[in-house]
């Protein structure tokens, strides 16, 4: 019988984005702590982006889950460059320059309307993922949390 009542004890998160970040304490088994992947540590202000880079090859779609009290574009793209614009493999620092042509979706998120937007799940349709969040709201984002989880199945 599966532990379904126990913490996943894989590690699917691939990208968090969470602000006012919780404290720092200990995780659960070898996870790492929280503080380690959450990308977020001040409010992003209007017009403000972060992106969030990551190889694709290791599953099939992403999925997760976003409540902010701004309004956000958030848009999945992939690449399928084999090497990077210098001829070289692609690296963590080469990522950002790769072409990432393949737009996979596009999601306008409204506060008032989370139930319609606060999800998304996007199949892979390249080597490398790229996920962007901007804040097209009039203030800066003082709540945020979005999660983007791997899956195989």
């Amino acid at each position: 019988m599966p532990y379904t009542h126990y913490p996943k004890l894989e590690q699917n998160v691939i990208f968090a984005w969470v602000f006012p970040q919780p404290p720092d304490k200990p995780n659960f088994l070898t996870h790492p702590r929280f503080t380690m992947i959450n990308r977020m540590s001040e409010p992003l202000p209007p017009g403000g982006s972060v992106c969030g880079y990551h190889s694709a090859q290791n599953f099939t779609r992403f999925l997760g889950t976003i409540a902010c009290d701004q309004k956000l574009e958030m848009t999945f793209s992939f690449s399928n460059d084999e090497v990077a614009k210098d001829g070289h493999w692609v690296t963590d620092e080469g990522m950002p320059a790769l072409n990432y042509d393949g737009e996979a979706l596009k999601v306008s998120y409204d506060p008032t309307k989370q139930s319609a937007t606060g999800k998304f799940v996007v199949t892979i349709y390249g080597r490398w993922l790229r996920v962007e969040i901007k804040n097209v709201g009039d203030k800066a984002a003082q709540i945020m949390r979005m999660y983007v989880r791997g899956s195989v199945f």
